[in-house]
């Protein structure tokens, strides 16, 4: 170790602060509380994606309000009582739904306001009350407004009056305009209606609100039930009156239905409206676009009454039914010969569709196709005139399985068929298909799906993770009802884990720390699917046919081992494991001795030379089974070492499985001739970790030890405050991971038991011989000190100033340039005969820590300091960098 002096190395005064600072010699403890109160303080408001939470809450969109309507209008449906009428039609069809047709127009909607809005047409009457806008334009410029008086004139200006009540606008424009050629020369008149006058209307009869009530003159017998609260289903809205003086009006409600045209009837000042009780009504129901129960004006046919509920919902096939009651009370179906037969009231019409649900000469295709939907079977009789051909398919079809859905010619029971799509396309003759065939054809998307974590959750026995998804439903109510392991296929290439009580799929890959939590990377990547999954849906596919999930399952190979996307594969009967490699995205590259590993689905277990000309092609397997492509372990690890400083040829070493870092170093050309051996620097990523999660728990249990002391015992602010300190300089050290290790290539040439075993992620840093001794901690001068041969630590400390008072000189340490750490003693080194410091060794004065005595956690402190000693050394050797 002790040679020829080298060039002396300078180090960065930063540094020194640095590593001064770290050891905690100059903090004031009362400044470190200080500074966290102030960061504390600085609260920032709650924030969300969208922005700052306010206190005006949330904002009520109009898709909100539209589903508080929906639901309040589905509670209405629950409250809903039905009338007299219908509960005996109910009654007699054995229907729970059925409604009288046109009362919900008349009670949901606002009554009208009575403002007037737009034009009044040349045909309004006028009364008394009336206001008139006149308008003069030429040799005279005015504008006249005038109200028809109660003696029925109308006083325009200068011109004579003119009677206007009980005639019309027209009539009266053309009066005024007559007086105003009369009166005025060269000027013409323009005449509008500003305000109508009110009229009063007694409502009666069968309304909600019976009453009288002030309305405009413009308003009709729509607006003044409107007022009333509608007509309750006791009562007409065919034949409601209005009595006006000695005469009596009918009115037809179903014209403002849509049902024939509107009335045009006004209503007048001391109209009464009168809406008796409920006509004759006939039931229409069946095959028609609106069912109902309708009521009769006078004779009516089955057309009309069809036409009521908006006629048949299909043109052709259907048959009439009319169920009418007989004078002695029975009831009777007859079946109506024409649609001008005649309907009485009380009838039921029923028209029953022509087919009972059966289809013929009828073929489907659907799922991952660009042309889905039904086909005629005289055009398309067998599955290849229904797909085309393999060269038609989308380039995301998968082929290796597709499901035909038919019915049993002798139960009528629905089949799920398998197929292989892509065999049955190249099939001659071609698969013949029959009538009612559905054909469903899968994405790569909807495999993937297959694989994902929510239909292996399900499958496991937990909670659906998808509530809205039918066919996870589904397939949770066969896993729960049956309790069998029929849908294992999708489990079987994870790894079954506990997590929170359940079983789980996680993974058996490398480890990730996450603020102390080790989780597989493969159960960490399961998780984040699952949260992924929830923000979509199932497939289309799925959702249209629920039992397509669980067939496809059913009828699943399990694949593995070096292939790109291990899982479970559908299949339409045996295939070879070659199409299944395709399918997984096909064999790992640089894949070597490949073997294959076949578990049939009674048990039996193949093995074979999968590296053998045809092996792939010749080995088949079939639904259930399970196939793992073995191939030999690779050669190379997963990521590089890293080499750096006095080495003939630094870099990023890629790696095989057992190198050595001699043999590392050997090819890297060995050391120069600059090279310090002794302080090799050699770090591992799993080695900090472990460090970095031991500082942590060790902060963890000093921090609970501090509070139980001060809760205890009355302890000085000072004391606590400085215990603290160290806690928080524990907690955010940052752990090197360094490994003592023997890099000499003269010493490892004599032991090679000493040298390393490299690991993916490994550093090695060789520096150059320094030529300087650290002294830290509590001492006059923490600096770097110029190494001389043979200089004890007693001599590098009397050059640093000596110690301060506050020293603990019973505690001081010497991290050597290796990583190895000893304690200083007084005369330890003269007793040890006279062994001398190496070249680039950090010593460490720590301070005294007797005032702390009393909080019972000394020994933890002194654990702290030593924790920090190959931080300290291993920073000191790299900073001369």
């Amino acid at each position: 170790m002790v040679g020829t002096a080298l060039p002396a190395q300078s180090i960065d005064p930063s540094v020194l602060e640095g590593l001064q600072g770290r050891l905690g010699g100059r903090i004031n403890p009362s400044d470190l509380l200080d500074s966290s109160r102030g960061v504390q303080s600085q609260v920032t408001p709650p924030q969300t994606p969208g922005g700052v939470i306010t206190s005006t809450g949330r904002v009520d969109t109009v898709e909100e309000q539209l589903l508080r309507r929906a639901e309040a209008r589905k509670t209405l449906e629950t409250l809903y009582q039905p009338s007299a009428v219908e509960k005996d039609y109910r009654q007699r069809l054995r229907s729970s739904n059925l409604r009288q047709f046109g009362y919900e127009l008349f009670q949901q909607g606002a009554p009208p306001t009575g403002t007037l809005t737009g034009s009044v047409g040349d045909d309004y009457v006028l009364g008394i009350g009336d206001e008139l806008v006149v308008n003069f334009q030429g040799a005279t410029n005015e504008t006249k407004a005038a109200r028809v008086s109660r003696d029925g004139m109308l006083i325009v200006g200068s011109l004579r009056p003119v009677q206007a009540a009980g005639r019309t606008v027209g009539s009266v424009r053309a009066a005024l305009a007559a007086e105003t050629r009369r009166t005025l020369l060269a000027t013409e008149i323009y005449l509008s209606v500003g305000t109508v006058r009110a009229v009063s209307v007694f409502v009666g009869g069968e309304v909600e609100r019976p009453g009288q009530y002030s309305l405009t003159s413009l308003a009709d017998v729509m607006t003044a039930i409107a007022n009333a609260g509608g007509v309750r289903r006791t009562g007409t809205l065919r034949n409601v009156r209005v009595v006006r003086g000695g005469a009596t009006l009918s009115v037809d409600l179903y014209g403002y239905l849509g049902i024939g045209a509107p009335s045009a009837v006004r209503l007048r000042d001391g109209d009464r409206v009168i809406v008796p009780v409920i006509g004759p009504t006939v039931a229409v129901t069946g095959s028609v676009a609106r069912p109902g129960i309708y009521e009769l004006r006078g004779p009516a046919s089955v057309a009309a009454v069809l036409g009521f509920a908006g006629g048949s919902l299909r043109q052709r096939g259907g048959e009439v039914v009319i169920s009418r009651i007989a004078p002695d009370g029975s009831e009777s179906f007859t079946r109506a010969n024409a649609m001008k037969a005649g309907v009485l009231g009380g009838d039921i019409v029923s028209l029953v569709a022509g087919s009972s649900g059966g289809q013929v000469g009828r073929v489907a295709l659907f799922g991952n196709v660009d042309n889905p939907g039904a086909r005629a079977l005289g055009s398309t009789p067998t599955l290849s005139d229904l797909v085309g051909s393999p060269a038609d398919l989308r380039s995301d079809t998968y082929q290796l399985a597709a499901i035909l859905l038919r019915r049993d010619p002798a139960t009528g029971a629905r089949q799920f068929e398998t197929v292989n799509l892509a065999a049955a396309l190249r099939m001659r003759p071609s698969m013949r298909l029959r009538s009612d065939d559905e054909l469903f054809v899968f994405s790569k998307a909807d495999i993937a799906f297959l694989n994902g974590a929510a239909v292996r959750r399900v499958a496991l026995g937990q909670q659906n993770p998808l509530p809205d998804c039918v066919s996870l439903s589904r397939l949770a109510g066969l896993v729960r009802d049956t309790q069998s392991s029929r849908f294992n296929v999708v489990t079987r290439g994870g790894f079954v884990v506990e997590r929170a009580g359940q079983s789980d799929i996680g993974g058996v890959g490398g480890v990730l720390a996450t603020g102390g939590n080790r989780r597989t990377t493969e159960a960490l990547a399961e998780r984040t699917l699952s949260e992924a999954e929830q923000k979509g849906s199932c497939p289309e596919i799925f959702e249209q046919e629920p039992d397509l999930l669980p067939v496809l399952i059913e009828n699943a190979v399990s694949v593995g081992g070096a292939v790109r996307r291990p899982g479970a594969y559908p299949v339409g009967g045996a295939v070879s494991a070659r199409d299944l490699a395709v399918v997984a995205d096909g064999l790992v590259g640089g894949s070597s001795g490949l073997q294959l590993d076949i578990m049939r689905v009674g048990g039996q277990a193949e093995h074979g030379d999968g590296s053998a000309p045809d092996a792939l092609t010749l080995a088949r397997v079939g639904p259930g089974d399970d196939i793992r492509f073995n191939a030999a372990q690779p050669m190379f690890e997963g990521s590089g070492v890293l080499l750096a400083g006095e080495v003939a040829r630094p870099g990023l070493y890629a790696i095989r499985k057992g190198e050595t870092l001699g043999q590392l170093m050997a090819r890297a050309g060995g050391l120069t001739n600059l090279a310090y051996a002794y302080g090799t620097v050699f770090t591992r990523r799993s080695v900090k970790e472990q460090q970095q999660e031991g500082f942590r728990r060790t902060a963890r249990e000093l921090n609970n030890s501090l509070l139980a002391v001060s809760a205890r015992k009355q302890t000085a602010e000072s004391n606590l405050a400085g215990a603290a300190a160290l806690i928080q300089t524990l907690a955010t050290t940052e752990a090197p991971g360094r490994v003592v290790v023997e890099a000499d290539p003269g010493v490892l040439a004599r032991r090679p038991d000493l040298d390393t075993v490299l690991e993916p992620g490994d550093a090695v840093f060789v520096p150059k011989r320094p030529n300087f001794v650290l002294a830290l901690g509590d001492v006059n001068n923490p600096s770097a000190l110029q190494y001389v041969n043979g200089k004890d630590a007693a001599a590098y400390l009397r050059e640093a100033g000596g110690t301060l008072s506050t020293a603990d000189k019973d505690r001081v340490f010497a991290v050597l340039p290796n990583g190895t750490a000893l304690p200083v003693r007084s005369g330890r080194w003269s007793r040890s005969g006279g062994l001398a410091l190496p070249p680039g060794t950090t010593i460490i004065v720590p301070k005294n820590i007797d005032p702390l005595y009393r909080l019972d956690v000394i020994r933890d402190i002194t654990t702290i300091i030593a924790s920090l000693a190959t931080s300290i050394g291993t920073v000191a050797i790299l900073a001369t960098r």
